[in-house]
């Protein structure tokens, strides 16, 4: 009994270390980074996104989400330089969550 759950404890591991490390390699080879301008540009032209939200990472970077209203959306990440590289990108998006929130008085 103590084998089997050494074993399936072993696999687990192995498991979740082959998908990390996967997800990692697919992570840096899909980055893309351009200057802030070049980028919001061409989400805006190619994917009708616009900024709907904004916060600070620390004092060197800045978080941004742009979604459009076909649900596109994309985070995106800017340093003090200006340079800008895509996080996550998605479809889907929806607003509304915010509007019910707000209902709700929080």
């Amino acid at each position: 009994m103590m084998k089997a759950m050494k074993a399936g404890l072993g696999l687990t591991a192995l498991a979740a270390v082959a998908l990390f490390t996967g997800a990692q390699q697919a992570t840096s080879e899909a980055t893309i980074c351009a200057p802030r301008d070049a980028l919001v540009d061409q989400l805006r032209h190619q994917f009708d996104e616009s900024q709907k939200a904004m916060g600070l990472l620390g004092q060197h970077a800045i978080m941004e989400v742009f979604a459009s209203r076909q649900g596109s959306w994309t985070i995106v990440t800017t340093d003090t330089e200006g340079n800008s590289c895509i996080l996550a990108a998605g479809e889907s998006w929806d607003d509304s969550f915010g509007s019910i929130l707000i209902g709700e008085g929080v």
